[in-house]
């Protein structure tokens, strides 16, 4: 019989809290933590004792295959590069790797201890088609809009708030540009991907355009999905749950 995987999981928010449901009720995993800032203000969740703790300290000594992050990018920067030298890691405050010393220190780690750094493709489509089409591609532009108040702005806000390098745009905005740098890492890089982001009052949903051109090529996705109150629309927990299902293996048809 194949051995249960052991998953930490760091936030237990939308996306965190769905990748708890989803580990808890699997057969082939085990949750070894869930780590979060307040123990106390844990509910909804029928785990063991133990398993929910607030010491980064006590989660980084417990064996786990892979970690998923769900929380903010300092967690990234903070954790990654040291679980990823026993396990791999799966993170969705990709923003976090925007700081030139993160995103080395992350590469030079895995490339040493053979471990993986996953970059989910959250909100958005065609990360994989990005991803290989790299060599070709020339130009990729992501525009993301949004209410003020999904942007941590003033609800008032009203048109263009930002246009550059993604690097600068997740530097302004570190929690509200996470497909952008997903993205810049398939991709181009953090320097040459281009980030515009939009404010309009009171828009219910979450709105991202991906624009890729290169010699003989080119599309335009446009994703949509409706807020759930904070930074997170309604689609991103189902795709979470789909990319740590296809990091963890299993059999039947599978997307890739």
């Amino acid at each position: 019989m194949r051995d249960k995987k052991r998953i930490g999981i760091i936030g237990a928010g939308a996306i965190g809290g769905a990748v708890i449901r989803e580990i808890d009720n699997s057969a082939d995993t085990e949750i070894a933590f869930v780590l979060v800032s307040n123990v106390h203000r844990m509910t909804g969740f029928n785990l063991a004792d133990g398993i929910v703790i607030d010491d980064a300290s006590e989660a980084l000594s417990r064996p786990v295959d892979l970690v998923v992050e769900a929380a903010m990018p300092s967690v990234v920067q903070e954790l990654a590069p040291r679980f990823l030298r026993s396990a791999d890691f799966c993170a969705f405050s990709n923003t976090a790797m925007a700081r030139r010393e993160t995103e080395e220190e992350v590469r030079s780690i895995t490339a040493r201890h053979g471990s993986t750094f996953y970059v989910p493709h959250g909100a958005i489509l065609s990360l994989d088609g990005i991803a290989d089409g790299r060599a070709a591609i020339e130009q990729v532009t992501v525009t993301t809009t949004k209410s003020g108040k999904s942007l941590g702005i003033d609800p008032k806000a009203d048109g263009l708030m930002f246009e550059g390098a993604t690097r600068e745009a997740c530097a302004r905005f570190p929690r509200n540009v996470n497909v952008h740098a997903a993205i810049a890492l398939a991709g181009l890089g953090f320097d040459r991907t281009v980030s515009r982001i939009v404010a309009v009052p009171d828009l219910p949903t979450m709105e991202h355009q991906i624009e890729v051109s290169g010699p003989g090529l080119s599309w335009d996705i446009r994703v949509s999905s409706r807020s759930l109150g904070g930074v997170t629309g309604s689609y991103t927990p189902h795709s979470a749950i789909g990319s740590v299902r296809r990091i963890l293996g299993g059999g039947g048809i599978v997307a890739v």
